[in-house]
């Protein structure tokens, strides 16, 4: 990701948990597992966009760690 996608996710993206993790991974910090995993979630459910709840995805194996 870019320096642009960086500016789209602090304009779009909803505030919750795993934006600042994720944020952070973008611009190159280094994460714990625990942050990791919250980044992840955050961009694999679109950003919250459609607000913070369970993605559902029961077969994934990090799911029993999803923060909703």
């Amino acid at each position: 990701m870019t320096t642009t996608s960086i500016e789209w996710i602090k304009k779009h993206g909803s505030t919750a948990r795993g934006k600042r993790e994720l944020m952070g991974f973008l611009r190159g910090e280094t994460l714990t597992m625990k942050e990791s995993i919250l980044a992840n979630c955050y961009q694999c459910t679109g950003f919250y966009m459609d607000g913070r709840k369970d993605c559902e995805v029961q077969g994934y194996p990090l799911h029993v760690f999803m923060p909703y």
